[in-house]
């Protein structure tokens, strides 16, 4: 217990112990602002939180609409005080996250000097779709039909599947619009809960 209180004394310590086992984290005070963050932090900036003046700020404004939200309540108090949890709209290639926001009460608190709360991020990533292979054979599509009815199951836009084969949105679109009618439903939304639960062995 003595080893495992040492470990967590300093917030820097905290965040790295995080980090070690794949959390993005940052250590807070009771203003928001960052005590001590880790590399897998780091690497979210700029793209989903920096710092701006004494409090970190998310690049997604309702997000960080809910982050001013949840520090305007003070983080820490009674063992009633929630997680408070911050959804976060994927960007690019950047797949949805949650930031958790701990608050720190007793002896958490009493070990992080200063520190007023956690918080750590969870990338949302959805299951992996069939290859585009499999695909064609199963839904009787052509090979750039196949191609975007994975990229569709990825939970890639029409926008990000357009710029990655070089062609115009227009064109993923009336390619969507085939898929969608072979497969026999009307909602792209659809087509990805279809996809989420096709399981194929591919070797």
């Amino acid at each position: 217990m003595d080893r495992i209180a040492a470990e967590w004394s300093s917030p820097r310590a905290a965040a790295e112990a995080l980090g070690l086992i794949g959390l993005p984290a940052a250590v807070l005070g009771a203003e928001g602002e960052p005590l001590a963050t880790n590399r897998l932090f780091e690497r979210l900036q700029p793209g989903v939180a920096s710092r701006r003046g004494e409090r970190l700020a998310f690049a997604d404004p309702v997000a960080d609409a809910l982050f001013a939200d949840a520090l305007a309540r003070p983080l820490p108090g009674s063992t009633a005080d929630p997680i408070r949890l911050i959804p976060i709209r994927a960007r690019g290639e950047r797949p949805p996250m949650i930031a958790h926001v701990i608050p720190l009460r007793g002896a958490a608190s009493d070990l992080l000097a200063g520190a007023c709360g956690v918080l750590v991020f969870t990338p949302l990533k959805p299951r992996a779709a069939p290859n585009a292979e499999v695909l064609q054979r199963l839904f009787d599509l052509t090979p750039a039909e196949a191609r975007v009815a994975r990229g569709i199951g990825e939970g890639r836009t029409v926008e990000a599947i357009a710029e990655a084969f070089g062609l115009s949105r227009e064109t993923i679109r009336s390619q969507l619009k085939v898929v969608l009618g072979k497969v026999g439903l009307a909602r792209q939304a659809d087509l990805v809960a279809i996809l989420a639960g096709v399981h194929v062995s591919e070797g």
